[in-house]
């Protein structure tokens, strides 16, 4: 039986559709590629995360016993993922190959929002941007390759694409997907996991009868939701940083509740939290039991799940400052929420034209302002990147849960955009308590909510009920607003980024150490390294460090002689694993000693560093050389009693 002829064209013009936009997200993913190879290669960070995760990895491959006799404070998910990815493609373990493995992450992140993005908003041009400004948002993965940041980046972009897979239609093999995702995430690094299963939580509560029906259920989850800023933060509430921040989050999220409790949501198959549940326990049992088959402990799994990610904030955090201006934004932010509530709803059926231009409008600047402050920008206030702005509009996270105003809901993408302004709003904690470059990774999300915005807005415009002439000018203003936004993105996003990415690269030389000889550094840094490298390698069969400068195990091609080896481990050892340390090394003679003092004190906040290795490491050592910040010293002996 033939399909008629405008059928048939249509399935050819949609297929033509398909292919055009797939070879554009190879083409900008060929880019990404070009942009972060030179940028991923360049540098050294001297805290050296870089090298505690690769030599956790390396042990956990070479010896299994996760957590019992290699010390981390990541779940087992990183080292299962990244162990196979390694053995698979026949990588080695180190530098290069650890870059190698974080570039991958980097670009498959960026691409799987953008095709998300794109799904969820059928705008190939908002997914295209979208993955150029998620990849240039994320480019702190190069300070610290092998950070969990770029395994965590990646599961939010298979969250993401799982979830723009939920159609309207029943799901149930995309929803198991999806919660496997959602475990997976939790089993990296537990808090970050937790935020994304509560968000995902409540998009449930609203979408399937049998949860809506329990009309205590909602309440509960929405006040979790708002209350986890305070609860997460609790330990550091006393500090005016720590109060800010969590104010800051919690209004965003009071904001996206009244939002979501002001509009309709479509009803979902029952039979689809069934194979939510099983894609998280399945990916969570399977996970936790091979890592046991590899010789984990029960006790040792409760440790490096639970116990040490809850250490963290007292071992070691680094606050994130924010303006005072944030609390004009929330201010504004929630007061337009409740706006919404209370006038949004009834309007948005029987919407005048001037209201559904007003709205459209607003949706279009906070969509741009929401992608441009993930980069480091606010259109609002200056064109200057900023360093601690980056979550200034988070509370309008919510005005992507408006709907076209006089269209239909697309009930195929009604999930996916629900969920995206929710897991937005809780991943903005990423940054406790280390605001580091995890600021970064806590803002990116922002960016596709900010499509949304905008695909929301441009819709409620070509909609509005104009005359011919207000119509082109519209979509006049429309075509020249796009095209030069599209010119500032390629320019600031990819032609400047090239330039100088490349000739950084250029710019510099190979350390040429061994497992690192595509990494480039100035040539000061590159002689100082193996200034250090060649004194251990003339000196030392076996060496500790103070703190954890692991990278030299790999440059000096030398085993550690324990399996706890973390970079911050003056803050984030206890005594007994300080005593094991000491029971594990005591009988080696000839031991040496790599210190640097001024890294050392970063980790203790300026305090002389103490404990139990300390005192251990700084008994019967001597001297050997100076190398800039670097002491080596050796003990001739075994260690007194």
């Amino acid at each position: 039986m033939s399909l008629p002829p405008a059928v048939d064209q249509l399935g050819r013009l949609r297929n033509l559709r398909l292919i055009l936009g797939l070879l554009a997200f190879a083409a900008v993913t060929a880019v990404t590629v070009l942009l972060g190879h030179p940028r991923m290669f360049t540098g050294f960070a001297g805290y050296d995360d870089e090298g505690y995760m690769l030599i956790a990895l390396k042990s956990f491959l070479s010896h299994g016993n996760l957590y019992d006799d290699v010390f981390s404070q990541y779940g087992p998910f990183y080292y299962e993922f990244w162990g196979a990815f390694f053995e698979i493609f026949g990588i080695p373990v180190n530098h290069d190959g650890g870059r190698t493995a974080a570039l991958v992450a980097w670009v498959l992140a960026s691409l799987l929002f953008g095709l998300a993005t794109w799904r969820m908003t059928r705008s190939l041009l908002l997914g295209l941007v979208t993955q150029i400004l998620v990849f240039g948002a994320i480019v702190t993965v190069v300070n610290e390759p092998m950070h969990p940041g770029g395994i965590i980046c990646l599961l939010l972009g298979v969250i993401a694409a799982f979830a723009s897979l939920v159609r309207a239609r029943p799901s149930p093999m995309t929803m198991a997907l999806l919660g496997g995702a959602v475990m997976a995430l939790i089993l990296v690094k537990i808090n970050v996991g937790a935020f994304a299963l509560i968000s995902l939580a409540l998009i449930c509560v609203v979408s399937y009868p049998e949860l809506v029906r329990r009309r205590w259920l909602r309440p509960l989850v929405e006040v979790l939701f708002i209350a986890v800023p305070p609860l997460l933060m609790t330990s550091k509430f006393g500090e005016p940083w720590a109060r800010h921040y969590a104010v800051h989050v919690s209004a965003a999220a009071f904001a996206l509740v009244v939002a979501l409790r002001a509009r309709d949501v479509p009803s979902r198959p029952g039979e689809e939290l069934g194979w939510l549940v099983g894609g998280l326990a399945v990916v969570g049992i399977t996970v936790c039991a091979a890592i046991v088959a590899a010789g984990t402990s029960l006790d040792g799994l409760v440790e490096g799940l639970i116990q040490q990610p809850l250490h963290q904030s007292s071992a070691f955090s680094t606050p994130m400052v924010l303006s005072d201006r944030t609390y004009l934004f929330d201010l504004v932010a929630v007061a337009g929420a409740l706006a919404y509530w209370r006038l949004g709803r009834d309007r948005a059926r029987t919407a005048s034209p001037p209201f559904t231009a007003l709205i459209s409008i607003v949706s279009i600047f906070v969509g741009l302002e929401l992608a441009a402050s993930a980069i480091g920008r606010n259109l609002a206030l200056d064109l200057l990147p900023t360093l601690y702005d980056k979550l200034d509009f988070l509370g309008f996270a919510w005005v992507a849960l408006i709907p076209v105003l006089g269209a239909d809901e697309d009930a195929d993408t009604s999930f996916p955009r629900l969920l995206m302004p929710s897991l937005a709003v809780l991943q903005a904690l990423h940054a406790f308590p280390v605001a580091g470059s995890q600021i970064a990774w806590s803002a990116f999300l922002l960016i596709p909510v900010g499509a949304i915005c905008v695909a929301n807005g441009v819709r409620g415009l070509a909609r509005a009920p104009f005359g011919e002439r207000e119509r082109r000018a519209v979509i006049a203003a429309g075509l020249v607003t796009a095209a030069v936004a599209l010119v500032a993105v390629f320019n600031v996003q990819v032609r400047l980024p090239l330039k100088e990415y490349r000739a950084s690269y250029d710019g510099s030389v190979s350390l040429g150490l061994p497992g690192a000889e595509d990494v480039h550094l100035s040539s000061e840094e590159a002689a100082l390294y193996q200034q250090v490298t060649a004194a251990i390698d003339a000196n030392c069969t076996s060496m500790l460090m103070l703190p954890g400068l692991n990278s030299f195990y790999f440059w000096s091609q030398e085993e550690p002689p324990t399996g706890f080896n973390a970079t911050a481990w003056l803050t984030l050892f206890d005594d007994a694993h300080q005593e094991r340390v000491i029971d594990e090394t005591r009988s080696i003679r000839h031991l040496c000693l790599l210190e640097n003092e001024s890294a050392a004190i970063l980790w203790t906040a300026g305090a002389p560093p103490e404990g139990p290795l300390v005192d251990y490491l700084h008994t019967g050592f001597r001297e050997i050389g100076t190398f800039g910040n670097y002491r080596l010293l050796r003990r001739e002996g075994t260690a007194p009693a």
